[in-house]
């Protein structure tokens, strides 16, 4: 006689998890940087290479974390799917702290808030104006990207976060502009964003939103 098999006990957090494993995967995603910095501090004895470590992986990852989060809104759109507008503000929250940071630690560590060598680095390195601007743009819309804001300002509130046209193509060209001889990742990026700008377009979506539809 065989025994009738009892469904397998679930977790209660099961449901939730399932329901919002995007959110978890974006604060993971977003929070890796910064415990890999954490682990750097505490095994790298020579702090000039420390600073060079959270120069780099500060400006990688808050230019990765505003693309991710620039991309959200072309991808819920043509796909209809909403979880990635639903992490959309995470991923920007992020990628503006490691721009901060990122700005912090020239200033602060490696220039130490010598006002007159960072004017005279924005006067002679192009790369420096133009990620200043980008960070001038993210500001307000760090700022105000909370619900309570969007409720506030209203309509003015989705003209102000237009600013993140100026932010992240001004993120990307900061990048491009970074004296290096191999420019092929920049260029990568600056691919990525300007078919996303394209994907903003109404006209555009609508058709590959057929096109998808019709394919599948």
């Amino acid at each position: 006689m065989t025994q009738t098999e009892l469904p397998l006990p679930q977790s209660k957090s099961t449901p939730w998890l399932r329901a919002n494993w995007h959110r978890v995967l974006a604060h993971g995603v977003g929070l890796i940087t910064l415990i890999w910095l954490g682990l750097d501090y505490l095994t790298e004895e020579d702090i000039f290479t420390f600073n060079r470590i959270v120069m780099l992986r500060t400006g990688s990852a808050g230019l990765l974390l505003l693309v991710g989060s620039f991309a959200c809104t072309p991808l819920s759109r043509l796909f209809n799917w909403q979880r990635p507008i639903q992490i959309r503000r995470a991923l920007g929250l992020y990628g503006f702290l490691y721009t901060v940071l990122h700005v912090w630690n020239y200033a602060v560590w490696e220039s130490g808030l010598d006002w007159e060598l960072i004017a005279r680095d924005l006067e002679e390195r192009r790369a420096m104006t133009i990620g200043l601007l980008a960070l001038l743009a993210l500001i307000p819309l760090a700022a105000t990207s909370t619900h309570g804001w969007q409720r506030r300002l209203g309509k003015r509130w989705r003209k102000l976060h237009r600013l993140v046209y100026l932010a992240v193509p001004f993120s990307v060209w900061h990048y491009l502009w970074l004296e290096r001889d191999i420019i092929t990742v920049p260029l990568i990026y600056a691919g990525v964003v300007v078919v996303l700008l394209v994907l903003r377009v109404p006209s555009v979506w609508h058709m590959l939103r057929r096109i998808i539809g019709g394919s599948s």
